[in-house]
């Protein structure tokens, strides 16, 4: 029996999944239209199509859509790699007037472009180990190298959200403005959610349950639209009044 058999439930998931692909995608072409965009703006220009590549091969698995040459169906493995850096800088660039990108934030998207580069090469030498589905795993219990690329992306992630919530939290807690309007509070929200949200995906190799990376995408979808709200109500966060002298 299929593992999302539930009809109720895949039309949930369907619905949740593809809308958070298509706003992350106009989000993105959004930022590109932005006219005098702040310093961090292309760091959330990158997550927002990362994270729209991922809904969307998220909302290609749960509806069996595959693609003939093989390493097609894995370009999200590598895009995962690019989220935790582009988080990262994205806050330290909105946060710290005084940053400016250098070569090792450059390095930081390394392993993200090193995998790209790398499973279709493997599909190329050795076309044998390529998993034919995705979701091999949940489905006859073997993994393959792309679940073991994969876990070590999301591992990879959340040391991005530790590292930016270590060197962050010092900062917002002496301000006491934040304090009294409750932006701590909210700033540990965020960060509590998006790691859980970035580790969840291991509770569902844990379990063998793939309806859990599912409900993950279904969550990055609700945290999509949180983000669009407050772009909205905080346009100073991502748009200057005029360009910079």
């Amino acid at each position: 029996m299929d593992i999302l058999s539930n009809p109720y439930l895949n039309v949930l998931f369907n619905a949740l999944i593809s809308g958070g692909a298509f706003l992350c995608f106009v989000l993105g072409l959004a930022t590109l239209a932005l006219k005098y965009p702040r310093r961090s703006v292309p760091y959330l220009t990158l997550l927002c199509f990362v994270m729209g590549v991922t809904q969307l091969y998220a909302w290609f698995n749960l509806n069996t859509i595959f693609f003939k040459v093989q390493w097609v169906n894995y370009i999200f493995v590598g895009a995962n790699f690019l989220i935790g850096p582009g988080v990262y800088y994205f806050y330290k660039a909105t946060g710290d007037e005084k940053f400016q990108a250098n070569r090792r934030t450059q390095l930081a998207f390394l392993p993200g472009l090193f995998v790209l580069i790398l499973i279709p090469l493997i599909n190329l030498v050795a076309p044998q180990v390529m998993p034919r589905d995705p979701r091999q795993f949940f489905y006859i219990g073997e993994p393959s190298f792309i679940d073991v690329i994969f876990s070590v992306a999301m591992i990879h992630n959340a040391a991005y959200y530790v590292k930016l919530f270590m060197e962050t939290r010092p900062v917002i807690a002496a301000n006491s403005e934040m304090k009294k309007n409750g932006g701590l509070t909210a700033f540990l929200m965020f960060f509590g959610i998006i790691t859980f949200i970035n580790l969840y995906g291991l509770i569902a190799y844990a379990t063998r349950d793939i309806r859990h990376f599912y409900a993950d995408s279904c969550i990055i979808t609700l945290l999509i639209v949180a983000f669009l709200i407050f772009s909205l109500r905080y346009p100073q966060y991502f748009l200057r009044v005029k360009p910079e002298s």
